[in-house]
């Protein structure tokens, strides 16, 4: 045989070259075995035969190697651990004891410290399109500190068909309209008259476009003398504003909390809230670039001790009103409010019939109270199509 002529220096090891070349053929051609363990056997046999030594006994793996689950890719960047009052993510959970160590142990439970800034969840406002009506008109008398200031009106002017048509493309919007000038002992160093033209999506009261001109007459105190501030609202969460000041303007991209208003629709806002004493609502308003949040608050059911000589007119009694107060606060986009910046307390009377007419306003200025109080108010057109 092959291995055991004269020319053979060494013998062969046990389990000769014709012996491996047998196996292996077996192997090859899986003679009376199964593919896997005929290839299987020829390898074993090879490694014998060429001195390969193999151990005689594998050890068995161990029962768990690692229960710990891989971290899952989609995964929001904040896991909360509930425990330990985490932030909310996405909980995983382990079927057996925790058997994670070392870096897999810390990626499932990492010692986070989240730098970035988020702004609370913030609800929709409910719908208050409905209590829009076409035609109503109310005008105050402006006082500060006690004197005459000036003279504020609303006007709810039209409900308008939406250039685009109608649903699903387009949805009709209302209309409405301010205007405020001062008067009295303000006049004096400088006039003042403010226009704001406000649109708004009649169903929901969301505010889709808004635009103030504001003109200083005399002495400016601002350093201009005409101010055009355009808003589009586009959806709710953006605003895209165009401040023109004199000659010089500027262009601003908000982000903006969802329920954001302008100065005109957040007004109807508050009007539309029908809060039980102690109840709280809360929405945002945009008032030329300032962004700030309003917070209002039920008081319990009490006489109106100055009740305006209209609303008695209206058959109105001074224990016919709701009174509501608030705060406003000037905040960042994400709803904090910004360090050094005074919070303003506001107060209001409405009538607590189905009317809701607003009949007097107050707001705490730095060096007096601002009050509108009303004078004249024009009920709804007969004729008025109400919003759908």
């Amino acid at each position: 045989m092959l291995g055991q002529g004269a020319g053979a220096r060494h013998p062969l090891p046990r389990g000769s070259l014709t012996t491996v070349l047998r196996a292996g053929l077996a192997a090859r051609l899986g003679v009376g075995r199964s593919r896997g363990v005929a290839l299987a056997a020829g390898l074993l046999a090879v490694g014998a035969g060429l001195g390969i030594g193999a151990p005689a006994r594998v050890a068995a793996a161990p029962a768990i190697i690692d229960a710990s689950p891989t971290p899952d890719t989609d995964a929001p960047s904040i896991p909360r651990n509930e425990a330990q009052g985490g932030r909310v993510g996405k909980v995983v959970g382990a079927a057996g004891p925790r058997t994670a160590v070392g870096l897999t142990a810390v990626l499932l439970d990492p010692p986070l410290r989240d730098a970035r800034r988020r702004a609370p969840a913030t609800t929709r406002p409910a719908d208050f399109g409905a209590t829009l009506a076409v035609g109503e008109r109310f005008r105050f008398d402006v006082t500060f500190a006690g004197n005459s200031a000036g003279m504020a009106e609303a006007t709810i002017v039209a409900l308008e068909p939406d250039p685009r048509g109608g649903p699903p493309h387009g949805a009709p919007v209302v209309r409405i309209e301010g205007h405020a000038r001062t008067s009295g002992i303000v006049s004096l160093l400088a006039t003042v008259n403010d226009d704001m033209v406000t649109l708004v999506d009649a169903r929901s009261g969301a505010t889709i476009w808004s635009e103030n001109v504001l003109v200083y007459g005399g002495w400016s105190p601002v350093g201009y003398k005409r101010r055009v501030t355009t808003a589009n609202y586009e959806g709710r969460g953006q605003v895209r504003i165009h401040d023109a000041k004199d000659e010089k303007s500027r262009k601003h991209l908000k982000k903006v909390p969802i329920d954001t208003f302008d100065p005109l629709s957040v007004m109807a806002w508050v009007r539309a809230q029908k809060l039980t004493p102690g109840e709280k609502s809360k929405a945002h308003v945009i008032d030329g670039t300032t962004l700030m949040r309003i917070e209002v608050e039920a008081l319990p059911a009490g006489p109106m001790e100055k009740m305006p000589s209209v609303g008695k007119a209206l058959g109105l009694g001074k224990n016919d009103v709701v009174k509501i107060s608030g705060t406003m606060t000037r905040v960042d986009p994400y709803d904090q409010p910004l360090p050094g910046k005074r919070a303003f307390a506001m107060r209001a009377w409405l009538s607590n019939d189905g009317r809701r007419i607003p009949l007097a306003m107050e707001s705490d200025m730095w060096v007096g109270a601002l009050r509108l109080e009303l004078t004249a108010y024009d009920p709804p057109s007969a004729d008025a199509t109400p919003p759908p």
